[in-house]
């Protein structure tokens, strides 16, 4: 029997990609760094996780650590500041939630951001989930190794004290599936707008059928 259902990177409960994008312009510009990234770049971005290594890998030749932090804080000051602007709130999260909630199903929110982005993304959905009935949520705090490693996805079975065959996983990128898989957890991919997928992968746009079968 289902007892849990994890929700990945915040991609799962949030369209949040194009503020991500615009937030590191505007980081960009406040460090005084000559960068832009289109949609086309941030997209191909998307296929490894990680906004550092993103910094790291796709602006400007050996970037030493202390800037690379500083321009992610600056990236999280914005995102904090456009995500009250817009309904970024995916529905059909939504919809599964409350019905999780209701049947006494287990949900987590299974990801490897910051605090600060989860505490800026709690205060968006307050009126319509209140992020303490997540029954775990896991940060880039919680694991050493960072997806695609399965280990916040272990670290998420212990807390809640669950087997990997009670738990279903939802990602919104096909790199991020990975996590999940090798940590013996039935994935479903729930794209967003900018996520790239292949033919090997069959993704699911009717979240609640894919998992309850209704």
């Amino acid at each position: 029997n289902l007892k849990a259902v994890f929700f990945g990177s915040i991609g799962t409960i949030a369209e949040t990609s194009e503020i991500q994008r615009r937030s590191y312009n505007l980081a960009f510009e406040k460090f005084g760094m000559n960068c832009y990234w289109n949609v086309a770049n941030y997209c191909n971005m998307l296929s490894a996780p990680g906004g550092k290594d993103r910094i790291k890998d796709h602006t400007v030749p050996d970037l030493c650590a202390r800037d690379i932090e500083t321009i992610h804080l600056y990236k999280e000051e914005y995102f904090s500041q456009l995500i009250e602007e817009e309904d970024i709130i995916r529905g059909q999260f939504l919809e599964v939630f409350h019905h999780c909630k209701a049947s006494e199903i287990k949900v987590g929110l299974v990801t490897t951001t910051s605090k600060n982005n989860i505490d800026s993304l709690s205060k968006v959905f307050n009126e319509k989930v209140n992020f303490s009935d997540f029954d775990v949520i896991t940060t880039n705090t919680d694991c050493n190794n960072p997806k695609p490693d399965p280990e916040v996805y272990e670290k998420a079975l212990t807390t809640i004290g669950l087997r990997p065959e009670e738990t279903i996983a939802i990602e919104d990128t096909q790199v991020n599936l990975h996590a999940p898989t090798a940590a013996k957890i039935k994935t479903i991919l729930f794209p967003g707008e900018y996520s790239n997928y292949d033919q090997s992968v069959k993704p699911t746009f009717d979240l609640m059928n894919e998992i309850f079968e209704l």
